[in-house]
């Protein structure tokens, strides 16, 4: 009778052992399921953010030519950097300085004579474009 006791708590014991290697592996699995729905989520928000700062800078540009004094009263913390106009946002989307940026809105504008282009992108801090758009418009015509 010891004997079958033994092997009763053998099986038992493997058994046991199975199950606890198949709620391991469906641990991991689960595991990685929600930190690729954490990488997406933030990839999302990222380029919803993106988007619409470039699709409204697209606008003002647009509208008011460029000028970095338009610019600046609508979007606060833009500045010159070089050619190209600049503007800082920290993880927080809010305006901040260059060194605690998280992203970096830029817009190039460019007089062809015929037409005016612009090319406006939201970088991220690891210097990957998120989201960019070309704009092209006729310059405004003065009447005189």
């Amino acid at each position: 009778m010891g004997a079958q006791n033994k092997t009763r708590s053998s099986l038992f014991l493997i058994e046991l052992i199975i199950a606890i290697l198949f709620f391991s592996l469906g641990a991991a699995v689960c595991v990685q399921a929600f930190v690729r729905a954490h990488t997406l989520t933030g990839e999302a928000r990222d380029l919803s953010f993106a988007s619409s700062v470039v699709s409204s800078a697209a606008n003002v540009v647009k509208y008011t030519d460029g000028d970095l004094a338009d610019v600046q009263a609508r979007f606060p913390g833009a500045y010159a950097d070089g050619a190209d106009i600049a503007v800082d946002y920290d993880s927080g989307f809010a305006p901040c300085g260059a060194e605690d940026a998280a992203y970096t809105l830029r817009i190039h504008t460019e007089d062809g004579g015929a037409q005016r282009t612009a090319a406006i992108r939201m970088d991220g801090r690891d210097g990957n474009t998120i989201y960019e758009l070309a704009l092209h418009w006729p310059p405004e015509v003065q009447n005189g």
